[in-house]
């Protein structure tokens, strides 16, 4: 039997969505979501949250090694199609404790479309101060930041995809309760 979703599947959807677009315009800043969905097996609620707003029948989702049955979750609640390799994925979602893939093996966009690139949705256990200063769009003053699930490795490979602009990803960071965003004209330096 399938868990339910949202309690009011699109006032909830459409607050949550305000909170995503609100994380992408002011970037590093961890807000809280509004409403948590009883999360299926392997998945943070936050991360429901989030999938339950972004997905829909127009775009594809890879993730490794999710089970099936929240698969069938996903697919039921969104419609959502499942790419078989990251490089086909609209959204690819890395679960915590996973390898965040190297962004330049992900869809990029194009020069005339460069929207048409992924997204990355990645879970953390945890936001901190402790790993980088960012600064660019959406920034009053550089602010500092930090996530569990992030390596120095990952912070190496975001610089070569903020240099890709405007093509390259952008990616929304995800704890139990709330979200980041990361979007590609971040700029960010090392602590």
């Amino acid at each position: 039997m399938l868990l339910p979703q949202f309690d009011k599947p699109v006032h909830d959807a459409q607050r949550t969505f305000r909170i995503v677009l609100s994380a992408l315009a002011e970037p590093l800043a961890p807000l809280a979501l509004p409403v948590l969905p009883p999360a299926p097996q392997g998945l943070l609620p936050g991360t429901a949250a989030v999938l339950l707003t972004l997905l829909d029948q127009e775009v594809s989702l890879f993730s490794a090694n999710l089970p099936a049955d929240t698969n069938d979750w996903l697919r039921f609640h969104t419609g959502v199609r499942l790419a078989d390799t990251v490089a086909d994925g609209d959204f690819v979602l890395v679960r915590d404790g996973e390898t965040v893939p190297q962004l330049a093996s992900l869809k990029a966009g194009e020069a005339a479309y460069p929207d048409r690139s992924a997204t990355v949705i990645i879970e953390t256990a945890r936001f901190g101060t402790d790993q980088v200063e960012g600064c660019g769009p959406g920034f009053a003053a550089p602010r500092r930041f930090g996530a569990s699930a992030l390596s120095a490795a990952f912070w190496a490979d975001w610089w070569i995809n903020h240099a890709r602009f405007p093509l390259g990803v952008d990616l929304l960071l995800v704890s139990a309760d709330a979200v980041a965003g990361l979007p590609r004209t971040t700029q960010v330096t090392e602590i």
